[in-house]
């Protein structure tokens, strides 16, 4: 069991804890559940390590974080420290009204137009397309003050960061996306997300979730992932699940759909069901595409990086006997040179014949927009 499991550390310094620990090349996670007031820092001083295992009922307590591509790695909680005050005292301004620069909007205009030839040639039916921005930081930049804004302007999200002293990156990110949950009651969750619309319009018009309206094109999207999520149960023989959705939900300046899928693991005596269904579902068609290989093979010859932990996924495993995998989504990685932090903003889109280029870019402008935001008024 974790030291300090227990503990709540109301008077903490959870900066000093933050910097001491990068100090010691201690691997670190820090997150706040969805719709909760507990932020949670956990510290590992063997560094964590790479698995690759899946088989989520034999890890220690701890914090998992997955790469698009390749084996997760995972921290042991070897110290957890648990407060229901904000790490770091912060003051949000307005954050959604950022235009950023767009110098890389003539590759990825040329490959969404690539991306509908190939799927009206039938040789995928969707593609999830991604992009990256990059923004020095100010010599004053904190992990834990960037965090801290994350929560108070993303409620409904998994707000986290995490830092592995091996690969010399912090990762941040607030997203809206369950990959896998179950809580202590043995109830497994899953969701289908996808379909993108601003809150508010350039003019200030803003939409309430419930009275959204979406169009084909993002209604089929969210119908791929839909599809595959019930096409992966199938696989295992699994029938007794409750399908809730799809509805509209509100993530920052954001909308999407959602449903949601649940199955009660205790009644069908399932426990092993998260890691067999985090095995089928990542990549999931949300953030790769339909088919999955022939959409894999697509996003290796069109993007010209690493996605790395974009697109993974990340979460706690294990404490207080509950699971919460979340895809890595809204993320920014941070890394530190000689030159001071540098930020590099990941964002994407579902691509399908009915794909609007211009529109696509767009959604991959909305998405960084936050994040830049916050980060720019905290430096």
């Amino acid at each position: 069991m974790p030291k300090n499991t227990s503990l709540y550390r109301q008077d903490t310094e959870w900066n000093q804890l933050w910097n001491e620990a990068q100090q010691h090349d201690a691997a670190i996670a820090l997150w706040r559940l969805p719709n909760s007031e507990t932020r949670s820092l956990l510290i590992d001083t063997q560094g964590g390590h790479a698995t690759d295992s899946l088989d989520l009922q034999s890890f220690e307590p701890g914090f998992m974080a997955a790469p698009f591509f390749g084996n997760p790695y995972f921290l042991k909680a070897e110290y957890l420290f648990v407060s229901e005050l904000p790490s770091v005292h912060v003051s949000v301004k307005e954050v959604f009204s950022i235009k950023t620069g767009s110098p890389k909007k003539e590759n990825f205009l040329y490959w969404v137009n690539a991306s509908i030839q190939e799927i009206k040639a039938s040789n995928f039916q969707k593609v999830v397309l991604s992009r990256t921005d990059e923004e020095a930081l100010g010599a004053d930049y904190s992990t834990l003050y960037f965090f801290e804004s994350l929560c108070q302007v993303y409620p409904n999200a998994f707000v986290s960061a995490f830092y592995i002293p091996s690969l010399q990156q912090t990762w941040v990110c607030a997203t809206p996306e369950v990959l896998v949950s179950l809580n202590h009651e043995g109830i497994f969750k899953t969701i289908s997300l996808a379909g993108t619309q601003p809150v508010s319009t350039n003019v200030g018009q803003v939409t309430i979730p419930h009275e959204a309206r979406w169009s084909q094109k993002e209604i089929e999207e969210q119908a791929f992932v839909s599809r595959y999520i019930i096409e992966c149960f199938k696989k295992i023989r699994l029938r007794e699940y409750i399908e809730n959705g799809p509805k509209t939900i509100q993530a920052g300046n954001l909308l999407h759909l959602k449903t949601e899928y649940v199955v009660d693991t205790k009644a069908l005596n399932f426990p092993q069901l998260p890691g067999i269904m985090l095995s089928l579902l990542h990549p999931t068609s949300a953030v790769c595409g339909t088919p999955k290989e022939a959409a894999i093979d697509w996003i290796k010859q069109a993007e010209a990086y690493d996605r790395e932990f974009y697109s993974g996924y990340l979460g706690p495993v294990n404490l207080n006997d509950e699971i919460y995998l979340f895809v890595n989504l809204r993320t920014v990685k941070i890394t530190k040179d000689t030159n001071g932090y540098l930020a590099t903003y990941y964002a994407g889109c579902g691509i399908t014949e009915d794909s609007d280029p211009e529109k696509e870019w767009e959604e991959t402008e909305m998405k960084c927009h936050t994040l830049q935001r916050i980060l720019s008024v905290n430096q």
